[in-house]
């Protein structure tokens, strides 16, 4: 980044007793005063928002929430477009039938999609279900800690790996240090690390997915859920007999004494000071069938998934604290009200071009440019600004520049708070807003107009003319922005060659279900079946996408038979389609 950035310090880890918490660091600014005010800074801060875009958003309603009567599911995933998603019906005669959404080589990482009976949904969240603990070294026995007033011992195991490039290999050895509660991290003169996870050596996670894909009603897919080999993600959930459930899994460990966080280790002298047993599922933060008949989740915290139903921050193990950003912000203002949605609906809704935040900040800053006496296309802008609708679509104007200026409008405040105030859990839904610093977002304003026109040869350029879907043959304009920017259709972009922005990820693979008397769906894969650009399979989907549409998936057997490309059975010669 230049010489004027500093590195984060490295957290350290202290040892404190069980039952004494301690006091934790933060990460220092990660980018000096000059570094904020270059323009290399306002890229910088958009490419640490592209962290913040790989999430996912789901929904579910409740049968009085739609046309039909029957509960609907969304699924949305926001990852890389080379994250190896592929879309698949899979049949097994009597055992399973399930579409939904896979992983190249690991089937059984994350899964989402629906059955005959119902549909499941997962959203990236916060977990912590693991401790770390001191123990005391004997220094009568080597390679042996204290506990309860005996000798344990550690345990060794000597890895030996062979590697090698170019046909030329080598070998590896590695040693590792475990002990009965979890592998050895450091070991000092007198006392050893010891990391301790939940699930340390589970091997049932395909087990899971497999039981809970083959569940035919809500109690069958909760008992899957109880296998408890899934240690993360929050579960969003609909069925045929219209049920809708969510519930967030983080594996939580049932400490008997304070979190140390990732800096305290925990001194351990008795087994009883060691925790022993994970909150069960049934345990954890749910809700089943709200008020109000809609479940959300935007990688937020579990206590916002229905605002009739808020969940208190008081349980007795390890949830994130309370935190609604404005994607899920955004989400709640298309979800908690009285609408009636048919599956179509659901499908507009979730292709939503409001960017949120020009609704909260937006009027503050035209004011200070209008106080500043500015100049006559600085007035232009500005006016081109307060008449943008605050929509990304691709043929608005005035988004592109909005973003340019936000961006060196944070730059330049250099970590403080941006907003005149801040997000609170008192007012979840109408924070954060207005602007902490006027003068300099006016001044960020003037800048942003002369880097727009730098990049993009004119301040009043359309959203689309910049963003793109670039696929195979296909390059058409695009809605959708980040979700700092309060985007509820996620898009990240790369910088092309060109100068324009081109998605790389977030929003690639939708899918929207309703459960009638058999599923109807439709569903999107931005980035087609194949990376390889050769196939016809590449690129299909790409300007469909970029249109906001989705395909009807095919279900039954009558749909998938008249729409078969090709027949291929393993250890059968292919034959061309």
């Amino acid at each position: 980044m230049g010489a004027s950035t500093r590195t984060p310090p490295t957290p350290t880890l202290g040892v404190g007793r069980a039952g004494h918490p301690d006091a934790h660091g933060g990460l220092t600014n990660a980018f000096g005063s000059d570094f904020s005010e270059s323009a290399e800074g306002a890229d910088w801060l958009r490419r640490r928002d592209a962290d913040h875009n790989v999430g996912s958003n789901a929904w579910a309603l409740g049968p009085t929430r739609t046309e039909n009567g029957n509960a609907i599911l969304l699924r949305n995933p926001h990852l890389s477009w080379t994250a190896g998603y592929y879309e698949a019906h899979v049949r097994v005669p009597g055992v399973l039938d399930f579409y939904g959404d896979f992983r190249i080589g690991g089937p059984f990482t994350v899964i989402g999609g629906f059955n005959e009976n119902l549909g499941f949904s997962t959203t990236n969240n916060q977990t912590r279900s693991h401790e770390f603990y001191a123990f005391r070294a004997d220094l009568d026995r080597p390679d042996h800690i204290l506990l309860d007033g005996s000798s344990s011992p550690l345990h060794r195991e000597i890895l030996v790996v062979e590697h090698g490039e170019g046909g030329e290999m080598e070998t590896a050895t590695h040693e590792f240090w475990t002990s009965d509660f979890g592998p050895v991290v450091h070991r000092g003169d007198s006392l050893v690390y010891v990391y301790r996870p939940a699930n340390n050596g589970d091997f049932r996670a395909g087990e899971q997915w497999l039981e809970m894909m083959k569940a035919e009603d809500l109690e069958e897919w909760r008992e899957a859920m109880r296998i408890g080999a899934r240690m993360s993600s929050n579960f969003t959930y609909a069925d045929g007999d219209g049920n809708i459930f969510y519930g967030t899994v983080s594996a939580p460990p049932a400490l008997p004494h304070p979190s140390g966080g990732d800096s305290l280790a925990i001194l351990a002298t008795r087994a009883d000071q060691i925790w022993s047993r994970i909150v069960p599922f049934d345990s954890l933060p749910q809700l089943l069938n709200p008020p109000g008949a809609y479940l959300h989740n935007e990688n937020d915290s579990p206590h916002y998934a229905n605002l009739n139903q808020i969940l208190d921050h008081d349980f007795s193990f390890w949830v994130e604290e309370p935190r609604l950003r404005l994607r899920s912000q955004h989400a709640l203002e298309l979800l908690h009200n009285d609408r009636i949605f048919s599956l179509e609906d659901v499908v507009e809704a979730k292709n939503s071009m409001r960017m949120l935040l020009a609704d909260r900040v937006k009027d503050d800053l035209v004011a200070a440019v209008r106080s500043t006496a500015p100049s006559s296309e600085v007035a232009a802008a500005v006016e081109l600004l307060a008449a943008w609708d605050n929509r990304v679509a691709a043929e608005s104007r005035g988004g592109v520049l909005f973003e340019t200026w936000w961006d060196r409008y944070r730059s330049m405040l250099d970590g403080r708070e941006p907003h005149a105030v801040p997000w609170t859990p008192d007012a979840p839904t109408t924070t954060p807003r207005g602007l902490a610093d006027p003068a300099a977002a006016a001044t960020a304003f003037e800048w942003a107009i002369g880097r727009t026109v730098e990049r993009f040869g004119r301040w009043d350029v359309a959203w689309g003319e910049v963003h793109r879907v670039r696929r195979g043959e296909v390059d058409a304009p695009v809605g959708g922005c980040g979700d700092a920017l309060g985007c509820f259709r996620v898009l990240n972009f790369g910088l092309a060659e060109d100068g324009k922005r081109v998605a790389d990820g977030g929003d690639g693979w939708v899918l929207a279900v309703e459960f009638a008397e058999q599923p109807r769906a439709y569903s999107i894969l931005a980035y087609g079946q194949t990376p390889d650009s050769g196939s016809p399979y590449h690129a299909n989907q790409a300007a469909l996408f970029a249109t906001n549409q989705m395909k009807p998936v095919l279900w039954s057997e009558a749909e998938i038979e008249a729409n078969v490309i090709e027949r291929y059975r393993p250890g059968e010669e292919r034959s061309e389609p």
